[in-house]
C-alpha cells in the first residue's frame, strides 16, 4: 500500500478506484490550472473534490491512505461506514444502476475463515428472505460467495436504542411503549414464520426519524424445528448476556416467549438507562437470571406508571408460561401508554445527557456459566490483516468530523461530542511506562519535602 505524496499520484489512485467517471474526472481537472494542481498537496486535493460533491469523506480518507480497491461490491458503490461489530462493518453504498442509496453488510475477511461466521452471515440472509413487516429490516440482496460476502439491506436514517439512551438518557414511559409496541408487531410476524430472533436488544434496533422503530441482525435466529447446526450445537450459548432469556442460557433450543423476554428487558434498560442485571461477569450475570430478580422499574424511574411497569415485569417472569405466550399480546398490553409527545424529534437533536453502560456484545458463550465452575471464555475475533491498497473491515482510519444521525445507524454508543469513541473510551486504559511513574513519584515527594521545609522555617 503507498500513501500518494503528490497530486498526479493522487489523480491515478482515483483513476484506479473507479470512483468517480472518467469524463467526470477529466473535466474536473481540466478547470484547474495545472501549475496550480501541481502545488497541490494530496489532501488539499481530496478536500477539494469531497467539497465538489466528487467524493465522499469517508471515500476520500481511504485514497488519502493508498486504498483504492473495494470500493465496489457487485452493483454497490461504497460511499461511507455507518457500522462495525465483531463479524463485519456496516456500509452506506449507493446502487450504481439506480441510484438507491442501502445499507451493506460485508463479513470480515478474518471472520469469513470460521464456519461459524459464515453460517450466521447465510442464515441471516436465509431467514431476512422469509419476513416483510415495517418493524424488520428489509433485505434485498445477498451474495455469501462474493470475496468477501455481503448482505444489501434497507437503509434507515436514524439510531439505534442503545445510542438514544446514551445521548439523550432513559426513555419517556410513552415512548418506550411505543417502541415495544412496534418490537412486540415485528416479533409476532417473525414468530408467524417460525423464527426465533434470538438477540432482541437495544443496539439491534433502530429508531427513524419518523418513529418507526425496526429490528435488525437475525444472524442467530433460530427456525422452529430446524436440525441442529453449527449454530444449534449443544456446547454453546447464544445470545446477549444482558437480555438474554433464562431459558436461553440453558438451551439454545427456545421459542418466542425467549423474545418476549429480550424485549422486556430492553424496555427495562430504555425506562431506567441500564439493563436488568448490569454489574458482574459474564457467570454472574447468567447466576442472576436464573435466581434473582432486577431492582423493580418504579425504584429506579418513580414516573414510570405502575401498570407499564407490571407489563415489563411480567415479560420478565423467569418462567416462559408465566410471561406473555405471544408478542402480540405484549403489543395490545403496551399500546394504552403507547401515546409519546415530541417523538421521534428530540432523538434527533444535540444531546443532553448519557448512559454509560451498553452491555455486552452479542456472544457465543459455554454452557458451563451457569455454574459456579469455570467461568466463563468468550472469543475474540483475530485481527486483520489486510491487503495493499484494499479498503479493510476494520482497519482503516475515520476521519474525525461530528456524525450526523444517519452516521449513528448501528452504533451502539458515541461519545459526547459525537465523535467515534476512541480504545481509551471503550476501557483500554493506555499503559504508563513505570519508570515515568517512579520519576513522578520523586517529584511528589520532593515537593512534599520542600513544602515542609518552608513551613517549618517560616515565622
Amino acid at each position: 500500500m503507498s500513501i500518494p505524496v503528490t497530486s498526479n499520484a493522487t489523480v491515478s489512485l482515483i483513476r484506479k478506484s473507479k470512483l468517480v467517471a472518467e469524463d467526470r474526472l477529466r473535466r474536473y481537472l481540466a478547470r484547474l490550472d495545472p501549475l496550480e494542481l501541481d502545488a497541490l498537496e494530496p489532501e488539499e486535493l481530496l478536500d477539494r473534490l469531497v467539497d465538489d460533491g466528487l467524493l465522499t469523506p469517508f471515500q476520500a480518507d481511504q485514497l488519502g491512505h493508498g486504498r483504492y480497491q473495494g470500493f465496489v461490491l457487485g452493483d454497490y458503490r461504497i460511499q461511507s461506514r455507518i457500522g462495525r461489530g465483531g463479524m463485519g462493518q456496516v456500509f452506506l453504498a449507493e446502487q450504481m444502476n439506480t441510484g438507491r442509496r442501502v445499507a451493506v453488510k460485508v463479513l470480515r475477511k478474518a471472520a469469513d475463515n470460521t464456519p461459524l461466521a459464515r453460517e450466521r452471515f447465510v442464515r441471516e440472509a436465509l431467514a431476512s428472505a422469509k419476513l416483510s413487516h415495517p418493524n424488520i429490516i428489509q433485505v434485498f440482496d445477498a451474495n455469501p460467495e462474493s470475496d468477501p460476502p455481503y448482505l444489501v439491506m434497507e437503509y434507515v436514517d436514524g439510531v439505534s436504542l442503545q445510542a438514544a439512551v446514551a445521548q439523550y438518557g432513559p426513555f419517556a414511559a410513552a415512548e418506550a411503549a411505543e417502541c415495544g409496541r412496534q418490537i412486540a408487531l415485528g416479533l409476532q410476524h417473525a414468530s408467524d414464520a417460525g423464527l426465533v430472533h434470538r438477540d432482541i436488544k437495544p443496539a439491534n434496533i433502530l429508531l427513524d426519524r419518523r418513529g418507526i422503530a425496526k429490528i435488525l441482525d437475525l444472524g442467530i435466529v433460530r427456525v422452529v424445528g430446524e436440525v441442529l447446526t453449527q449454530l444449534g450445537q449443544s456446547d454453546v450459548i447464544l445470545g446477549t448476556v444482558e437480555y438474554l432469556a433464562p431459558e436461553q442460557a440453558l438451551s439454545s433450543q427456545v421459542d418466542g416467549r425467549a423474545d418476549i423476554y429480550s424485549l422486556g428487558a430492553t424496555l427495562y434498560f430504555l425506562l431506567t438507562g441500564r439493563p436488568p442485571f448490569p454489574d458482574g461477569d459474564a457467570r454472574t450475570k447468567i447466576l442472576q437470571l436464573a435466581s434473582e430478580r432486577p431492582v423493580p422499574i418504579r425504584q429506579l424511574a418513580p414516573t414510570v406508571p405502575p401498570a407499564l411497569a407490571d407489563i415489563v415485569e411480567t415479560m420478565l417472569a423467569k418462567q416462559p408460561e408465566e410471561r406473555f405466550q405471544w408478542a402480540s399480546e405484549a403489543a395490545r398490553a403496551l399500546a394504552p401508554f403507547a401515546t409519546p409527545t415530541d417523538f421521534p424529534s428530540r432523538f434527533f437533536t444535540r444531546p443532553t445527557s448519557t448512559v454509560a453502560n451498553e452491555g455486552s456484545p452479542t456472544a457465543a458463550l459455554a454452557p458451563d456459566a451457569v455454574q459456579p465452575l469455570p467461568g466463563v471464555t468468550v472469543a475474540t475475533p483475530p485481527p486483520c490483516d489486510p491487503a495493499a491498497g484494499t479498503v479493510e473491515i476494520g482497519t482503516a482510519a475515520e476521519p474525525t468530523e461530528p456524525m450526523s444521525a444517519a452516521e449513528l445507524t448501528l452504533r451502539t454508543r458515541v461519545s459526547d461530542d459525537g465523535e467515534e469513541p476512541t480504545d481509551a473510551d471503550d476501557g483500554e486504559v493506555p499503559a504508563v511506562d513505570p519508570r515515568l511513574t517512579r520519576v513522578l513519584y520523586a517529584l511528589l515527594a520532593a515537593i512534599l519535602a520542600w513544602s515542609g521545609y518552608v513551613l517549618f522555617m517560616s515565622p
